[in-house]
């Protein structure tokens, strides 16, 4: 075969390969776009996740704040005082029972 009739053959096939491993560039190309890209969106949904976690740790932390207050002794001495009537007894008023010794085997 003569180097011409090598070179018409090979020169068939060479746009085609030029073709192809343009087409791979481009796909590869665009892979690593949707992949940053999605990337970028995964970031910011992680980012308002964090964004509502740190809003609902707040609340709970004031919730907290919250029910402690609520059960703090001054408060609920203020309310059995103003809602109930009721006062905390003098220590003369203050009268304790002795326990009965319970029979055996039996718990009270």
């Amino acid at each position: 075969m003569s180097a011409r009739r090598r070179g018409r053959r090979e020169g068939g096939r060479g746009p085609v390969v030029i073709a192809g491993w343009l087409l791979l560039l481009l796909a590869s190309l665009s892979f690593v776009t949707w992949r940053q890209t999605r990337g970028v969106e995964m970031e910011k949904s992680l980012r308002a996740l964090e964004v509502e976690r740190g809003v609902a740790e707040a609340e709970r932390i004031a919730s907290v704040r919250r029910i402690e207050e609520l059960r703090s002794r001054s408060r609920i001495l203020g309310v059995a005082k103003d809602r109930l009537g009721m006062r905390l007894p003098a220590d003369r008023e203050i009268v304790f029972i002795p326990l009965r010794p319970s029979p055996a085997g039996v718990s009270p």
